[in-house]
């Protein structure tokens, strides 16, 4: 994916040259992928940027005047036109940064809106900065020892030769829990994710490394005085601006689009045309049948993937491992079989990723509720919701007592609660009303984020019209309840975009508009279609909820591939879960007897499949 990567090592004990040769021909997966870096042979230094032929053109890095400050950057400011106003002299987002700097030191990361990630050299201050945007939305992996090392994906720090790959087992309680990780960790002890909205400081002279966030979401200012209709009004308004900035350029813009919400608003604010859309997923399902319809009213030119099978999880989970590390389980390469249509057809993705939640999670007026009760009920609840509600229901107490190996069971039972309690412990101390949401975000949706554009940016570029500063800042400064259960989100989708208004959404095939009689005789009418379906399915069949049917893949098609990576004597040999309960949890899948059982399946597979790939 497209990023930056670099070594610094003043002891001289590695290699610089030939390790960021290493790194960068590892992390180019496609043909289309180009490697840049310099190497200074007198620090032992060296710094690069991967990137995948659409965004930053410029040679890079690029340098001051007397070469004495390079930089490297991938991403871009949506800013840019502010700073250059009357300046003929900067035509690239690289010399814009490079100014910055120049003029506001490592303050500069202040002066800038987009998203993006930058590396510095400072040849006269012996320095290297590291700045990313304020959602970290361009990952980087770091590990520091005296030296440094870091990358857009994990694979290129595990080079570093004295790394001692150490297991973190905190990470593997969360995975088995949470299907993801928390706050910044890695599978690996030495390895780490930098936080969002950071500057990170590493001084060749003391070899220090010292990193500092310039922004926090307690910033945000509060606006408890907006009325509901004047949301509507500058939210749309924000929204549509935002959209038509990120789409109205030299690049090809498109759109993923579901039968969602989020989608549908950005394929809607899109003025440049033509605009593709592209959806994926079984024949009939939800997504599909709705985005169909979406696409129609709008106009686009619509391309449709099919999903019949679990063949194409075969076809493409090496590919999806290499690119998310197990970071993402298998269960969630949503849309990676059709990445080669969308570089065909689009060059940036305006992504509505996360958009549910930053225009008002449904869960919002409940989190309102318990954060209004105190700070433990907080605690359990979202302890339940981010292992059994945000993902697929992932391993219960009384099931985590028996998966690990009994020579781990002690370390690990309490392991997933005791980190989530301590993640969670600095978002008490914000606004009551959003601290919730705001643990959600940063500790599901931007790990989730992370994984899902790491493996688009293979292809294509992605944009982020959902977390653009201004508009969030704006949804989180107005009272939660004006957001909550999407009552906003509806009204301006009904204010903004009639056409789309009046198509049901995937959720519940309920109408996104505002409480009306309309919305209310639709609404009756789906239940009745429902009930009648339960009993006669053949005279009214039922729309698949799910693009894709992984729950009954790894029944059939998948079953032989995942037998043979859960039962493997390289797998048992590990001694890190219990074969016995893994082979109990794998035959109570196969029975069917419950629903939602790959949840807890899914994670042991990936996880082995990681340490196959990055740890064995």
């Amino acid at each position: 994916m497209s990023g930056i990567f670099g070594v610094i090592d003043p002891t001289h004990k590695i290699n610089s040259q030939a390790l960021i040769d290493k790194m960068g021909q590892t992390m180019c997966h496609r043909a289309w992928f180009t490697s840049r870096y310099f190497n200074s042979k007198a620090d032992n230094l060296a710094l690069g940027h991967i990137g995948i032929g659409i965004f930053n053109q410029t040679p890079q890095p690029v340098w001051n005047n007397d070469r004495t400050i390079a930089l490297v950057l991938a991403g871009e400011f949506y800013n840019f036109p502010r700073h250059t106003k009357g300046d003929d002299d900067i035509n690239s987002d690289e010399q814009l940064a490079l100014r910055l700097y120049q003029q506001h030191g490592e303050c500069f990361v202040e002066h800038l809106n987009g998203v993006f990630i930058i590396g510095i050299w400072d040849k006269t201050k012996q320095r290297v900065v590291i700045v990313n945007d304020h959602f970290g939305l361009y990952p980087l992996y770091y590990s520091h020892d005296g030296s440094l090392i870091f990358a857009p994906e994990m694979k290129g720090v595990l080079f570093h030769p004295t790394l001692p790959r150490k297991l973190d087992l905190v990470a593997l309680a969360q995975y088995m829990r949470f299907q993801h990780l928390l706050g910044q960790r890695t599978f690996f002890e030495d390895v780490t994710l930098l936080p969002p909205a950071s500057i990170l400081t590493y001084d060749l002279s003391d070899r220090q490394l010292r990193i500092r966030p310039y922004w926090t979401v307690d910033q945000i200012p509060h606006r408890p005085n907006i009325t509901f209709a004047e949301a509507v009004e500058e939210g749309g308004y924000l929204l549509r601006q935002v959209v038509e900035r990120l789409s109205g350029d030299q690049y090809r813009a498109g759109v993923y689009l579901s039968g969602g919400l989020d989608s549908r608003t950005i394929l809607n604010f899109i003025k440049q045309r033509p605009v593709a859309s592209v959806t994926y997923g079984v024949h009939n399902c939800r997504d599909v049948y709705y985005a169909k319809q979406v696409a129609d009213a709008i106009g686009s030119e619509h391309y449709w993937s099919d999903l019949p099978n679990g063949e194409w999880v075969k076809q493409f989970v090496d590919f999806h491992l290499t690119l998310t590390e197990g970071f993402h389980s298998w269960i969630h390469g949503h849309g990676i079989s059709t990445l080669p249509l969308a570089r065909e057809v689009m060059d940036v993705n305006l992504t509505g990723w996360d958009g549910g939640t930053v225009m008002g999670h449904a869960d919002s007026i409940e989190l309102l509720q318990l954060n209004a009760v105190d700070d433990l009920t907080l605690t359990t609840r979202l302890f339940y919701l981010f292992n059994q509600k945000y993902s697929w229901p992932s391993m219960t107490e009384a099931e985590e007592e028996f998966i690990y190996h009994p020579s781990l069971r002690n370390k690990l039972i309490s392991l997933a609660f005791d980190s989530f309690r301590q993640e969670l412990q600095p978002f008490l101390q914000l606004r009551p009303d959003v601290r919730g949401e705001y643990f959600y975000i940063y500790n599901h949706c931007l790990r989730s984020t992370h994984n899902l554009v790491t493996f688009t940016r293979s292809h294509v570029e992605v944009r982020f019209p959902f977390f653009d500063y201004v508009l969030f800042e704006f949804l989180y400064g107005i009272p939660s309840h004006i957001r909550g259960n999407q009552t906003l989100y509806r009204a301006i989708i009904e204010a903004y975009m009639p056409e789309v208004a009046y198509i049901p959404y995937d959720k519940n095939e309920f109408l996104p508009i505002t409480p009306s009689k309309y919305r209310k005789v639709h609404k009756y009418t789906i239940k009745i279609k429902r009930h009648i379906s339960k009993r006669m399915p053949n005279f009214i069949p039922t729309r698949p909820t799910l693009y894709a049917d992984y729950e009954n893949y790894l029944r059939t098609d998948l079953r032989d591939w995942a037998e043979k990576i859960l039962f493997a004597s390289k797998a048992q040999n590990r001694e890190l879960f219990n074969t016995l309960f893994v082979q109990t949890l794998f035959r109570h899948h196969l029975a069917n007897l419950e629903e939602w059982t790959i949840g807890k399946i899914a994670p042991i597979i990936t996880y082995e499949m990681m340490l196959r790939r990055f740890y064995d």
